[in-house]
């Protein structure tokens, strides 16, 4: 294909991508009010451990607009993360070799489950223990907890991401021992300084309180762990073919 060509194919799929956002996007504002009953699930889990009603409030009329498009984009996005990919994969998969295609169809759905899975963990588990311990430096009976519906959504969809982005750690492991950058002993070796970074990833991406760091440091443990037995029995499969 030409230059022009190229260019012509992902303006194509460029436009695919917006038209299928838009309409997920369209949908979730439909749906609005049921998606904000779903978001505060973590800020209800986390007002019952406090053992008190704790209140979000909107500080303006332009605060509910935002939060309002915020989240019917993001989970519009997610929703047409599927589409998505495909149509990236559509692009790229032509210049690639046929082994590195094998190697992204393979790796395709398992990291689209992995990626669900670490948001379900994230917004079920993380997330209302890491509100309960920012709720829990000063003391709820002295001050009363009072909310911005605009930062804890902005919170909890952060959090959400990033703990999908990090269920990806074991395949993105495998992926590169499977291509011959990384050999697992390289994992084994350098296991005590990984456990050491990962905390330190715990404590800059979670909220200043002890808690949610540690309830996102040992899944990063737990997910290098698996990403060194993976790639031990790719090494071992691959030799014994």
């Amino acid at each position: 294909m030409t230059l022009g060509e190229h260019l012509e194919e992902l303006r194509t799929r460029l436009l695919k991508i917006l038209v299928v956002l838009g309409l997920t996007f369209m949908a979730c504002m439909a749906i609005y009010p049921q998606l904000v009953d779903f978001v505060l699930v973590p800020h209800r889990r986390a007002s019952e451990m406090l053992g008190m009603k704790t209140r979000l409030i909107m500080e303006s009329y332009t605060e509910q607009f935002m939060a309002t498009v915020k989240l019917s984009f993001i989970v519009g996005l997610f929703l047409a993360s599927p589409w998505i990919a495909y149509q990236i994969w559509a692009f790229v998969g032509a210049g690639l070799y046929r082994k590195e295609r094998k190697y992204v169809l393979v790796f395709a759905l398992p990291s689209f489950l992995l990626f669900t899975a670490g948001c379900v963990f994230g917004y079920f588990v993380m997330i209302p223990y890491g509100l309960w311990g920012l709720a829990q430096l000063l003391d709820p009976a002295e001050i009363e907890p009072v909310f911005s519906f605009s930062p804890y959504l902005s919170l909890v969809l952060l959090l959400t991401i990033i703990m999908g982005a990090i269920f990806e750690v074991p395949l993105v492991m495998l992926f590169l021992v499977k291509v011959g950058l990384v050999e697992p002993a390289t994992y084994t070796r350098g296991r005590k300084f990984a456990i050491v970074a990962m905390f330190v990833i715990a404590a800059v991406l979670t909220p200043p309180d002890v808690i949610t760091q540690i309830i996102m440091a040992i899944p990063l443990v737990l997910l290098y762990e698996l990403g060194v037995i993976l790639s031990k029995l790719a090494v071992r499969r691959r030799a014994g073919s």
